[in-house]
């Protein structure tokens, strides 16, 4: 009882407050910054298996994407184009942003800028774990179900050149661990730290890129805006190489398979031809441990604190305002839960002593008739 008097007593003085300079008009940025909050708020009420389902398209749409770049590239090989590989693969890739978006698909990466509205009360914290960790199990879903329909479909059949590319850029993003791996087998404690400390880093270069798409998505309503102006974050971090951790699962499940399927088909080799590596189980092990999860944390901090951060304390008299108003919503939200739920305990308890009034006057009847 004292708990929903609080918030009751909160909910009164939040009405109080005056919202209407988020109606007036801003600048880009403002607009743009608080539409991001907004968005990424907004993606975290759904049900968990919505969650799950909105990653699972997200991971279906990046193994495309992945696909088309990596066969692209390896199209260029042995031709006078094969340096502008990467800048190819940097204006191919963003379309899976641009189809995520469109689509109402979801990803780890931008489901994270809601961190400080959740920390400001904008939403639970089961909420937020629920949503962030939901799509991102809908993520690695998505591309390992998108690889096993393409394993299916003839991709690991006959398609050697486009398999060592995919090995190659997987084992590259081991970094020295790779090397290792490739100069004489055996891992230094040394070379686990500094692969650990690029993911981290390049994890978080990534998705300071990735979450800028949030609030620069939202300066605008023309479609063929956002179009453009998604293109260009997703492909500095593409072709700088930074690590997405969803993104990256296809080439973890794609090590798997590899090993499963092609083992004896696919190497990395050096310039006269010698096998330097080929793949194992233990490199999907490596994989999940030395790339995907440090990835991920990096991820989590360019995207849940670095960029929204520093967004939220240039903008932070108007995102104040906007925090507010959101908890005001989700306090009035949980104040009907909660009134939903002693509703239902209350007409639960009458029923209980309505039948009980009921056995004591039958008991009673039978009594007196005998």
């Amino acid at each position: 009882m004292n708990k929903n008097n609080n918030i009751e007593e909160e909910i009164r003085s939040l009405k109080e407050l005056d919202y209407g300079v988020l109606d007036a008009q801003h600048s880009f940025m403002v607009d743009g910054v608080l539409g991001g909050f907004k968005a990424a708020i907004h993606k975290l009420h759904y049900t968990f298996i919505k969650q799950i389902l909105l990653g699972i398209m997200s991971g279906v749409i990046i193994g495309f994407g992945y696909v088309a770049c990596i066969i692209a590239m390896v199209s260029l090989k042995g031709t006078g184009f094969e340096a502008f590989g990467t800048i190819l693969l940097g204006f191919i890739f963003p379309g899976c942003i641009i189809m995520i978006t469109f689509l109402g698909g979801g990803l780890f990466t931008s489901h994270v800028f809601s961190t400080i509205p959740v920390f400001k009360g904008c939403g639970s914290k089961r909420l937020y774990l629920k949503g962030i960790f939901g799509v991102l199990l809908g993520n690695f879903i998505g591309t390992f179900i998108f690889v096993a329909i393409f394993s299916g479909a003839g991709g690991l059949w006959d398609n050697v050149p486009f398999l060592n590319k995919v090995f190659d850029i997987a084992m590259h993003k081991l970094y020295l661990v790779n090397h290792d791996l490739q100069s004489n087998g055996s891992i230094k404690a040394v070379s686990i730290l500094a692969t650990i400390g690029i993911g981290i880093c390049s994890g978080i270069l990534c998705n300071i890129m990735v979450c800028s798409t949030l609030p620069l998505a939202s300066t605008t309503k023309n479609a063929a805006a956002v179009i453009l102006l998604m293109v260009f974050p997703i492909a500095y971090f593409a072709i700088g190489g930074f690590q997405h951790g969803p993104a990256n699962s296809f080439f973890m499940w794609m090590l798997l398979f590899e090993a499963i399927f092609n083992h004896s088909q696919v190497a990395i080799t050096n310039g006269s031809g010698e096998v330097l590596l080929r793949p194992e189980f233990y490199h999907f092990a490596l994989f999940i441990a030395l790339s995907t999860i440090p990835t991920l944390i990096g991820n989590w901090i360019g995207g849940a604190l670095l960029l929204p951060g520093v967004l939220y304390f240039i903008n932070k008299e108007y995102a104040s305002i906007l925090f507010k108003k959101i908890k005001l919503e989700y306090l009035e939200e949980k104040m009907g839960s909660f009134k939903e739920i002693a509703d239902k305990q209350i007409k639960k308890i009458d029923k209980k002593l309505k039948q009980k009034k009921a056995n004591i006057e039958a008991r009673e009847s039978e009594n007196k008739s005998e």
